[in-house]
């Protein structure tokens, strides 16, 4: 046989059981992509601040931090893809994934290190991807009543590039879960890399503007567990943080960074009408007590999205209304009780989770001079999608 023709026989043989093994034990993913057309109304400012005089000059109107500045944010990216494998009980799935840790409140993700939100910032809502790996092992359901399950995450890294700023390359999370008749509970275990800012430094000459930005380790241990009585829904969740710096000679883990504790209790309810109700109590460690204790690094890391809270004890009261087939009204307020300050944010959304998807909503910071808030303008976000 000559040999190219026992090239051909060899590719032959090749594709055909690659084939077979990848029909047999690969499942292959690709949720598509989304395009975004958006327009966001705020104060950008202080974010494209560098010099220490342009950080001074921004920090000395704190209290009317935002403007209508018109900002304009057009992409097309994929959501996920990834490949699986199924072997038994077991679940391997790499590539470029979102991660869940499945616990968690609507108004905050107090526990999920992965995700969390922005209450400034709805365009950063959405959950992130990242260049990861996932496994999970199912215990045969009858040797537990219910479902059993541990898994791992790790992420490899992100697309470094501002779509993706949270998950780094070595956040992991390892995680415990049980789906009973009556409860869903889990525990999980996380480490992730967040970054701090040293505003304060910068304006008083310690630290330079290229410096300002600290890596800080967490690693929380939280357990979560949530259930239905009829049509109410109830949901808590709790854990404890350990921050580490891996910078100290700026000094930011010694005025902003400690060890802390965190819960949040919620429940929701949807009447026969399609109107959902929801309302959650969160409470950080973290957080202070009244605007006097909030530094300078605070209030920038809120109004930045470093962090989605400023104040120790925060409520979230939320209503949801489907006003035609694919279109609901909803109207949602985010509560400081420290303060006390408030964020009311209504939205018109049509077409959630069709293929095209149009979305309005804007903001109404409510609150005093000191409040976290301070005395924020409107803003408004409009948001257009569609899914292939």
């Amino acid at each position: 046989m000559k040999t190219h023709n026992i090239k051909y026989l060899f590719a032959a043989v090749f594709f055909i059981l690659s084939g077979l093994f990848g029909t047999v034990f690969l499942r292959g993913t690709a949720s598509g992509g989304e395009i975004d057309f958006s327009g966001y109304l705020r104060d950008t400012s202080f974010f494209k601040a560098r010099s220490i005089q342009e950080i001074e000059n921004v920090t000395e109107s704190l209290t009317h931090p935002y403007s209508a500045y018109p900002l304009y944010d057009r992409y097309a990216q994929p959501q996920e893809v990834y490949i699986s494998f199924y072997p038994g009980d077991m679940t391997f799935r790499f590539g470029f994934q979102k991660y869940f840790t499945e616990t968690g409140g609507y108004g905050w993700t107090s526990a999920d290190l992965f995700n969390p939100k922005k209450n400034f910032d709805p365009l950063l809502y959405k959950s992130e991807a990242s260049d990861s790996a996932y496994f999970s092992y199912a215990f045969p359901a009858e040797a537990f009543p219910g479902r059993y399950e541990i898994s791992a995450f790790y992420s490899l890294g992100n697309r470094d590039d501002e779509a993706y700023p949270n998950i780094k390359d070595g956040d992991y999370q390892i995680r415990m879960k049980a789906d009973t008749d009556v409860l869903d509970l889990a525990i999980h275990y996380s480490e992730a890399t967040r970054e701090e800012s040293d505003y304060e430094g910068v304006i008083n000459g310690s630290v330079t503007a290229e410096a300002a930005t600290v890596p800080v380790r967490w690693r929380m241990l939280a357990a979560g567990v949530s259930g239905e009585i009829g049509r109410l829904g109830l949901h808590a969740e709790g854990g404890h943080a350990w921050l580490d710096s891996k910078d100290d000679k700026q000094g930011l883990s010694a005025k902003e960074l400690k060890d802390h504790s965190k819960f949040l209790v919620g429940m929701d309810y949807t009447f026969e009408n399609e109107l959902y109700l929801v309302l959650e109590y969160y409470q950080d460690g973290q957080g202070k007590a009244s605007p006097e204790e909030y530094s300078l690094n605070e209030r920038l890391a809120y109004l930045s999205g470093e962090r989605s809270f400023i104040g120790r004890d925060n409520v979230f009261v939320g209503a949801k209304y489907p006003i035609a087939r694919m279109t609901s009204v909803e109207l949602y307020n985010i509560i400081n009780a420290n303060d006390p300050s408030v964020i009311v944010n209504p939205w018109l959304v049509w077409g959630s989770g069709g293929p095209f998807s149009v979305k309005f909503s804007a903001q109404f910071p409510v609150g005093k001079e000191k409040s976290a808030v301070g005395q924020a303008k409107p803003s408004a976000f409009a948001h257009i999608q569609l899914n292939f």
